[in-house]
């Protein structure tokens, strides 16, 4: 059962009480679209939704983003798909951030490549390329750094950890070649 103070927040992004990790960060994501300030929605209603009306809305949508996420964290289950058998999420921080562990991860969760290629605007080739670790198809590093960075905030792992161990990794490959 939700408790009650986080009922307010799961209402503020428009979702039931059992809503999925994935499905609060995408409703966060549409409903900030939704609320910025070139939104194609909200441009006839001109001054009737000012800016600092529309901040306030923004703003709470974060709030209410920004709490499930600490209260998805605390849940058990929220981290359980990601590691195997009995290992430990404790455990699990010492594991390298490989492709194909990224991968493993992902399919654990139950996404699919064309959920994140869609969410982020990429390429299905570049984040199988991404997952196989077939850097000669990457791109430089600099955009490679944003392409693991929505990968990792997708999948609720950490971005810096995922960003740090990969490059790492491509760096040695990069210089080899």
């Amino acid at each position: 059962m939700v408790k009650d103070e986080l009922k307010k927040y799961f209402e503020m992004l428009e979702l039931p009480p059992d809503a999925s990790l994935r499905d609060i960060h995408n409703s966060y994501l549409r409903l900030k679209k939704l609320y910025a300030g070139d939104s194609i929605v909200l441009a006839p209603l001109g001054e009737e939704f000012p800016k600092k009306k529309r901040k306030k809305v923004l703003d709470e949508i974060e709030e209410a983003y920004l709490k499930l996420l600490a209260a998805k964290k605390d849940e058990p289950s929220r981290t359980a798909f990601l590691f195997e058998d009995a290992l430990s999420p404790e455990k699990a921080v010492d594991l390298p951030t490989t492709g194909p562990s990224l991968r493993k991860i992902r399919e654990k969760a139950g996404v699919d490549l064309s959920e994140i290629s869609k969410e982020f605007k990429v390429r299905i080739e570049l984040l199988k390329s991404l997952e196989e670790e077939r850097f000669e198809a990457l791109p430089e590093a600099i955009y490679l750094k944003v392409h693991l960075k929505n990968y990792a905030v997708f999948l609720g792992l950490n971005p810096a950890k995922v960003i740090d161990e990969y490059l790492q990794r491509y760096q040695v490959w990069k210089e080899k070649k």
